[in-house]
C-alpha cells in the first residue's frame, strides 16, 4: 500500500536520521562477514512477518540480518548512499525511486547477483520485472505486494437480492441498477484520501485503454488529454454519481478509505460495494469489524472486464522491491533464499503479506480471502504496477487532486485535464 505508506509518513526525518545514527547499521559488504544489512520502511506486522523469514534464512545459512526499520527512509537511503555507507540490500516501496539509484550507478542488477533472466521469469510476472529495468538490466525482484483489481463485497446480501459477482463491465452496472432497485445504496468511495480514485481509474483505463497505452499514461508518452483518459473517465463517473455512492458525491469527497470500508463491511453497513486492494481483507476483518465471515459476509471478485481485447486477467499491483547496493556473497545468497518458494511460504504463513512470487504454493495462506488474491496474481497475463506511483512524486498529489475535482464535478472533466497536463509537461520533463 504505498500510498498509504507516503500518507502517513511524519516530519520527523531528522530524529529517525539521528536514531539511525546512533544503532549499528550493519556497516557495507566489506565490514560485514557473515552478516548481511536490510534497510526498509516496514514496521508492524509486515515487520514481524518479514522477520520471521529472514530467522529462518540465518538458521539455515548462518548469516546473520541486521534489519533496520526506518519510516522516513528515502532521505535516509539516499543520506548513506551519498555519503558511501549504504545497507547491502534495502526494500523499495517506488519503482521510480528505485531506478533513480540505479541511473547513479549505485545499485547492482540482477544478473550480477546471481539471478538469471530464467530464473525470474519463472517466478514473477515480467511486467513487474521489465518496470524495474534500465539499459536493458533489471535492477530489483519484486518482494511483497497487493493487487489492487478487487471489488469487495458481502455475499449474504449479494444473496439475498439475486445478484453475483460481475464479469464484465455491463454486468458489474446492471448489479449496480438492481442493488438500487432494492432500495440499496450501491456504491462506498473513500475518496477523501484521494488515491483510492487512482486506483479505480487505473483499474478503467487498463481495461479499456490496454497495458501498452497503460504504462505511456503515467511514464510521459501519452497526454493526460488523451481521447483513452477521457473514455476511462466517463466510465468512472458514470457509474460514480450522487445516486449510486453513499452520501452522494459530496459525502464521499469527505470520507476517508478505512472509513469507506466501514460503510460497506461495518456493523451497521451503508453500502453494498467496494473498489480496493487486496489490503482491504485484512483492515476489515481486523480492524473494522472482527465479526466478519470470509466467503459469508465479505469476499471478493476481480475488478470486471471492459475491452475483451486486452485480456481478461489484468491486474494494477502495488508493491515493494529488494535492491542491492552490495554484490557480496551474503547479498546473493540472501536473494536467492528471499526469492524461493520456501521463503515465502514462511513469508506468506503469517497472514500480513501477498507474495507475487508464482512458485508460492496457494495452500500456504491461511485467509481465504488472501488466498484469492494471490491465485489472481498468479494467474494474471498482464500485471502493470499502480500508475500514480510511477509518476513523479509532486505530480503524482496533483493527480489526485485532478480526480478528486473531476469525481466532485464531471462537468469540469475537460478544463481539469488541460491543468494537469501543463503539470505533467512539467514534470516530465
Amino acid at each position: 500500500m504505498t500510498k498509504r505508506r507516503i500518507a502517513l509518513l511524519v516530519a520527523v526525518a531528522a530524529l529517525v536520521a539521528v536514531v539511525a545514527a546512533t544503532v549499528s547499521p550493519g556497516g557495507n559488504a566489506k565490514s560485514q562477514a557473515k552478516s548481511v544489512s536490510i534497510l526498509s520502511l516496514w514496521g508492524g506486522s509486515e515487520k514481524s512477518a518479514f522477520l520471521k523469514t529472514t530467522a529462518a534464512f540465518t538458521k539455515k545459512t548462518g548469516i546473520k540480518v541486521n534489519y533496520e526499520t526506518a519510516r522516513n527512509y528515502e532521505p535516509i537511503l539516499r543520506t548513506r548512499v551519498a555519503a558511501g555507507n549504504p545497507p547491502n540490500l534495502a526494500i523499495i516501496p517506488s519503482p521510480a525511486i528505485l531506478l533513480s539509484f540505479a541511473k547513479q550507478g549505485a545499485l547492482k542488477d540482477t544478473g550480477k547477483l546471481g539471478l538469471s533472466s530464467s530464473y525470474l521469469n519463472a517466478r514473477f510476472n515480467k511486467g513487474l520485472t521489465d518496470l524495474v529495468k534500465y539499459k536493458g538490466k533489471v535492477y530489483g525482484v519484486p518482494a511483497k505486494g497487493n493487487s489492487k483489481s478487487l471489488v469487495w463485497y458481502r455475499p449474504q446480501d449479494f444473496k439475498k437480492y439475486g445478484v453475483s459477482p460481475a464479469k464484465t463491465w455491463s454486468q458489474l452496472v446492471s448489479i449496480t441498477n438492481k442493488l438500487k432497485s432494492k432500495g440499496q445504496t450501491p456504491w462506498a468511495v473513500g475518496a477523501g484520501d484521494g488515491w483510492p480514485l487512482t486506483d479505480w481509474f487505473e483499474d478503467i483505463y487498463l481495461r479499456s485503454a490496454g497495458p501498452v497505452k497503460y504504462q505511456q499514461l503515467f511514464t510521459g508518452k501519452v497526454k493526460f488529454t488523451d481521447a483513452s483518459v477521457k473514455k476511462a473517465l466517463t466510465y468512472f463517473t458514470t457509474l460514480l454519481n450522487n445516486k449510486n455512492v453513499a452520501g452522494g458525491l459530496e459525502g464521499a469527497l469527505g470520507t476517508k478509505f478505512v472509513d469507506g470500508i466501514g460503510q460497506v463491511f461495518g456493523t451497521k453497513p451503508k453500502a453494498q460495494l467496494y473498489v480496493e486492494g487486496g489490503f482491504v481483507g485484512g483492515i476489515a476483518t481486523q480492524q473494522v469489524n472482527t465479526k466478519l465471515k470470509p466467503g459469508k459476509t465479505i469476499s471478493s471478485f476481480p475488478f470486471p472486464i471492459i475491452n475483451p481485447k486486452f485480456g481478461s486477467k489484468p491486474v494494477v499491483y502495488g508493491g515493494d522491491y529488494v535492491v542491492a547496493f552490495s554484490d557480496s556473497s551474503e547479498s546473493k545468497q540472501f536473494l536467492k533464499y528471499i526469492t524461493s518458494a520456501a521463503a515465502g511460504k514462511t513469508w506468506v504463513s503469517t497472514g500480513a503479506v501477498t507474495s507475487p512470487n508464482k512458485t508460492v504454493p496457494l495452500s500456504a495462506y491461511r485467509s481465504p480471502l488472501v488466498r484469492f488474491e494471490a491465485k489472481q496474481l498468479q494467474a494474471s497475463t498482464a500485471i502493470r504496477y499502480d500508475g500514480s506511483d510511477q509518476l513523479p512524486s509532486d505530480f503524482g498529489a496533483d493527480w489526485q487532486g485532478a480526480l478528486q475535482k473531476i469525481f466532485g464535478k464531471p462537468s469540469s472533466m475537460n478544463s481539469v485535464l488541460a491543468g494537469i497536463q501543463k503539470k505533467a509537461d512539467r514534470a516530465f520533463k
